[in-house]
């Protein structure tokens, strides 16, 4: 009687003590991406004119603060959230042409770079 209590005992307490002995693996933190994460603040608006275009990046070379200042460029990454606007009409990406003056209302993400919400084509006077 004395042996099938101890098996007993032996048998409930084993798979408890197997598992208390698995050493949980802890990944690191993962790496910033695209979407990782919303965004950090307002929007801002630069700007400039347009230097590139493509699928993922759009590129303006943004106007001077002031006279005689050095120009600066500032790469923005595109999504499918992004709206490109003409006299506030929607069009599409290809129809904006390279040397339009443009408006870029953007935001940081969580790796800090920059993606652009909204590119407007500045209102032709």
């Amino acid at each position: 009687m004395r042996y099938v209590i101890i098996c007993l005992v032996l048998l409930t307490l084993l798979p408890g003590m197997s598992q208390a002995q698995v050493v949980s693996r802890r990944r690191g933190p993962a790496a910033a991406t695209a979407t990782s994460g919303p965004y950090n603040g307002p929007a801002v608006t630069f700007r400039g004119t347009l230097k590139a275009l493509t699928k993922k990046e759009l590129i303006v070379d943004l106007d001077a603060a002031a006279p005689g200042d050095e120009p600066q460029s500032l790469t923005f990454r595109l999504s499918k959230k992004t709206k490109f606007l003409k006299n506030e009409a929607e069009i599409k990406p290809a129809d904006m042409a390279l040397g339009t003056h443009i408006m870029v209302d953007a935001t940081r993400d969580g790796d800090q770079k920059l993606s652009a919400l909204q590119v407007a084509a500045a209102v032709e006077k």
